[in-house]
């Protein structure tokens, strides 16, 4: 078999192994992770290793943007302080623990570059397990705001720290006061600027163009335009993508006017687009991750796999230890605290109602595929030729510790939440109820800026929003269904996009 032909039998793949994950009720990492391991052991199929810049340049781009493009400015401001700043300091405080675990306790003899880098690549988590979880017990909006929030602060953090820790390395191990403060002062903040400016440029393109093929091609061009152009620059990469994909998900809808940057076939059908290719490419990401764990555990033998069996569980303990400690401590910020005091008639949250909350958001904190990438993208060699130092053993603990996490939290995520008993099914209800009764109110009195009542019911669910009235997904399912009335309204076509026309 021909390397191309495995990666048509991988795309081939997916699909019916995400089906059986569904039948079996396993996660869908594990089972494609599992897949990957298998493959890479089964006689007869290429060996095909994992190319670093094949996973960081292709796969990456796409991944972030699409988990931050359904996400508004607005959540960042009224989850600052929980989400925030608790978020940039738990990338500092889960790196410097597990980094310190791994070196002193976990894996004695292990450089600080090399726990350095473990303790990047275990700080960066996801909720996706949390969000997407079919019939997921509810909890405040302020938590799964905050999580979301924090999401995105560490991404940014934690892949500048990983560039800082890779340029170290190759230089031997020391860098300057200058070259960090240029990394966190200049690199970052410059990328994020940059990412503002491409957003901007791509929602006025979006505008002048048509039809709904040649937009999403376009919003295609986003992540990849945006990370290329860093690179050149020498800009912090995830910065201009998450930039320029808050952008976007800021000036899609006029706040006065409720008029849409593009058509309401385009939002539809660039929504669904999106939808799968993160499916897609994440499915990927972890049968390629599952891949590269044989060929990188026969360069640990040194170590011994009941050491980095322990040191997985080392990991995985440090980690949630320290989210744990700063999730309660956030317990007591706004608007965690006054969403666990609501109808309690008290005006501080008790410690115990802390410590549920704290308990939620370690357990909907899963590891990242995107550490799994970074792990990856480590090089191969220095730039003198010599070996990159324990980039086998960084890569086998995160991959194992990746897996161990998504496996331990995902199946038992809804029995902790449930147990927590901080459900609030009514929220939710509540804010669709309000959302629909303002796009009903819109629809029948559009106001004198509103071109028609689709526009104006955008204008109203952009102002709830706005006020908090509302939370990012409300928002995004009810601009979904307002763009699918309007689509249907058209009559020219079956409601979500007509058959492209190349």
């Amino acid at each position: 078999m021909s390397n191309y032909q495995f990666v048509a039998l991988l795309l081939t793949s997916i699909g019916p192994v995400l089906a059986l994950a569904r039948m079996t009720k396993v996660p869908d990492s594990i089972v494609l992770f599992g897949l990957g391991v298998l493959s890479a052991i089964l006689p007869g199929l290429p060996a095909t290793s994992v190319d670093p810049q094949f996973v960081l340049n292709l796969l990456l781009p796409p991944i972030i943007y699409a988990s931050s493009v359904r996400v508004s400015w607005h959540l960042l401001r009224f989850t600052f302080w929980p989400g925030v700043l608790v978020g940039a300091f738990l990338v500092g405080a889960t790196t410097t623990a597990v980094a310190a675990g791994a070196r002193f306790v976990l894996l004695p003899g292990l450089s600080w570059t090399g726990a350095l880098l473990l303790g990047t690549v275990a700080a960066i988590f996801d909720t996706r397990l949390f969000h997407e979880a079919k019939g997921r017990p509810e909890v405040p909006r302020a938590i799964a705001d905050t999580l979301k929030a924090r999401e995105l602060t560490g991404r940014l953090l934690i892949l500048a720290t990983f560039t800082l820790l890779i340029e170290m390395a190759q230089a031997g191990g020391s860098t300057s006061p200058w070259n960090i403060a240029e990394h966190y002062l200049w690199d970052l903040p410059a990328g994020v600027a940059l990412g503002c400016t491409i957003g901007y440029g791509i929602a006025c393109a979006r505008q002048r163009v048509d039809p709904a093929p040649v937009e999403i091609a376009i919003s295609v061009a986003t992540p990849y335009g945006a990370a290329l152009t860093a690179h050149a620059l020498g800009l912090s990469v995830v910065g201009a993508i998450t930039a320029a994909a808050l952008v976007v998900s800021a000036v899609r809808i006029d706040r006065r006017t409720g008029a849409p940057i593009s058509s309401s076939e385009a939002r539809v059908s660039s929504t669904a687009f999106w939808e799968q290719a993160s499916l897609m490419i994440s499915s990927a990401l972890f049968f390629l991750a599952g891949r590269a764990l044989p060929q990188a555990l026969e360069g640990v033998e040194t170590w011994g796999l009941l050491r980095l069996a322990a040191a997985t569980a080392g990991v995985l303990v440090l980690v949630l230890t320290v989210q744990f400690v700063a999730s309660y401590l956030a317990g007591h910020l706004p608007p965690i605290a006054r969403a666990l005091v609501a109808g309690g008639g008290r005006s501080v949250p008790s410690g115990r109602d802390c410590a549920r909350a704290a308990t939620v958001m370690t357990w909907s904190s899963t590891r990242s595929v995107i550490g799994l990438v970074i792990a990856l993208s480590i090089p191969a060699a220095l730039p003198d030729g010599h070996p990159f130092p324990e980039r086998n053993v960084i890569l086998a603990l995160a991959a194992v510790t990746i897996v161990a996490s998504v496996l331990l939290q995902g199946l038992t995520l809804r029995a902790v939440v449930k147990r927590t008993a901080l459900a609030d099914e009514q929220q939710s209800e509540q804010e669709r109820h309000l959302a629909h009764r303002a796009i009903g109110e819109a629809l029948a009195n559009p106001g004198p800026h509103q071109v028609n009542g689709f526009d104006a019911a955008r204008s109203a669910l952009v102002r709830l929003r706005e006020e908090d009235r509302i939370g990012d997904e409300v928002l995004v399912a009810m601009l979904r269904e307002t763009d699918l009335m309007a689509r249907a309204e058209e009559g020219d076509a079956l409601p979500g996009a007509g058959p492209p026309n190349p």
